[in-house]
Order: structure tokens, then sequence, then C-alpha cells
């Protein structure tokens, strides 16, 4: 399959909706672009504004989702599974280049075990629930009008944009900016895998370009707890800074990949290093001053 030329994104207004967007420009490729003030996904009639732009040429990207921050409700389940509902409704008869869905690790248990992409699917929660049935409705959709199906279960990202409060470096970043302190749970002890945003753009664009589908974990395959990644920042800025523990809400909980398929499809594939990603993201919230 050739590189795209038309990629529609939904959700372009999001984290990694825009630095998918960013990444694709870069390389060329024409990029329409709507969020939900242009397409309400919640609204099947909404879909009339991709007529004139879908077509077998066309590569589709779902980006859109209610993450964790807005609440972990019934509610929001409902939203992110009706938004997936109606695209699929939308998509039937309609023939695309590729349809690609942007999901989450949320999907798996946290253990002490390697996570693949063979590793069974344990949804806890409206979130990771949500995310999992999105994408099997996606698979449905997919399959139904012979489509390619490209899904990508993308792990903790961070990096200049995010708008979010998810616990890790992002809000630390924001911490030290405005108090230059951080709070840590205990004493920081949970391995996560952190992606820094440009590389999940690269990561998408390099498997569209290849016309690549099936599932990708996204990640580094390297997981560091949040100390570690508090104690990079530390040496980081040029000031003191002062670590709170805070309470534990709940139990240590670790989170590893191998990344040995992503690897495979993306041979030349280099991620950013821990310090300079977490350099440009200190930057980007004012933690630390532009060279």
């Amino acid at each position: 399959m050739s590189a795209p030329t038309r990629v529609v994104i939904l959700g372009a207004s999001g984290f990694l909706g825009r630095a998918v967007h960013a990444g694709l420009s870069r390389n060329g490729v024409e990029v329409i672009a709507h969020s939900s003030r242009t397409l309400d996904l919640t609204r099947l009639e909404a879909f009339g504004v991709l007529e004139p732009v879908l077509g077998p040429e066309t590569t589709l990207v779902l980006a859109s989702a209610l993450t964790p921050d807005r609440g972990q409700t019934p509610a929001t389940f409902l939203a992110n599974t009706a938004m997936a509902a109606n695209l699929a409704a939308y998509l039937e008869g309609r023939r695309l280049r590729q349809l690609v869905y942007l999901g989450s690790d949320a999907v798996y248990a946290f253990g002490d075990d390697v996570v693949t992409e063979d590793t069974p699917v344990v949804p806890a929660g409206y979130y990771a629930l949500g995310k999992y049935a999105a994408e099997r409705v996606m698979e449905c959709a997919a399959r139904a009008s012979s489509v390619p199906l490209l899904v990508l279960r993308v792990t903790g990202v961070y990096g200049p944009g995010d708008p979010h409060a998810s616990y890790g470096p992002n809000t630390f970043a924001r911490s030290l900016a405005r108090e230059r302190s951080v709070r840590i749970f205990g004493a920081g002890e949970e391995e996560r895998d952190h992606v820094y945003v440009d590389d999940v753009a690269a990561i998408v664009v390099g498997l569209l370009r290849s016309g690549t589908a099936g599932v990708f974990n996204v990640a580094t395959g390297q997981s560091r707890s949040f100390a570690d990644v508090v104690k990079v920042m530390r040496d980081l800025v040029p000031y003191d800074v002062e670590v709170t523990s805070l309470p534990r809400k709940s139990a240590i909980t670790h989170r590893r990949f191998d990344n040995a398929r992503l690897n495979r499809a993306l041979p030349d594939l280099r991620f950013t290093t821990l310090r300079e990603g977490l350099r440009a993201t200190l930057r980007a919230f004012g933690a630390i001053a532009d060279e």
C-alpha cells in the first residue's frame, strides 16, 4: 500500500490529534481536521460534513475520546462508545484506504508481567471499558466494509500541549512552573512507560506510510518509576524542588511493555530520551527558560 495522500482526523484538537496533524503535515500529507466544534461525533446526523472528503483514497483517524480527567462515569463511557458506534453506522457501505483507531493501554491490567499485543485485555473502569468497546466497534466496521484497520494502544503520553491533569510528567511540570514543588504518591515507586508526544505522532505517520494494519502497543519498551521522572526533572531545573509524599490511594502497580512488534514494523524508529523529552516539556510549561 502506498503512502496516504489524504487523512481525515476526528478529534484533531486533542493532545494526540494535534500532534498527528502536525506530523502528517510535515510529511506533505493533506490533512482534514475535525474537532467537536465542526463534527459532534455523538450526533449521527453531524457526519454529513465528511461526505465530500471520504473515498477509497482517504485514511480516517479516530482520535477523539473523553479522557479520564473528564470523569470515570457511565456518562463518559456512553459518550465514548456512542462516538465509535455513530462512526461505524456512518461508514456502512463506504470504502476507505484505511481506518485508524487511537486506543489506550488502559485495556490491560497492571502487574509485573511484560505486556505484548497478545496479552489478554482486562479493562477495569469506565474509561478502559469504553476504549476497548470502541476498538471492537471499529473492528466490526472495518470488517464489514473490507477496510484495513490499524489499532494503536497508546501508553502514557507526555510533552508540550497536554491539557489534561493526569498524574505524571505533565502534571509535575505544571507544578514546578507554578510553585517549584512536586507531589508524588508514596515514594513514587510505580513504573510506567512514558512516551513523548512527538514520538507517538512519528509512529502514526510511519505506520500510515507503510499501510500497516493490526494492533500495536505504542510504548518505548522502557518503564521508569515516577520517582525517576522527578529525579530527572530536578536535575534539569536550576532551582531547588520541594517533593511532597502523599498517602497512597491504591496499591503499587507497574506496567512494562515488550514493543518488539512495533520495532519490526518500524525498524528505524528512535525514541526521544526521557531527559530530552522532559527538558522540552519543562520549557513548554515554563518550568525552565528557553535557551
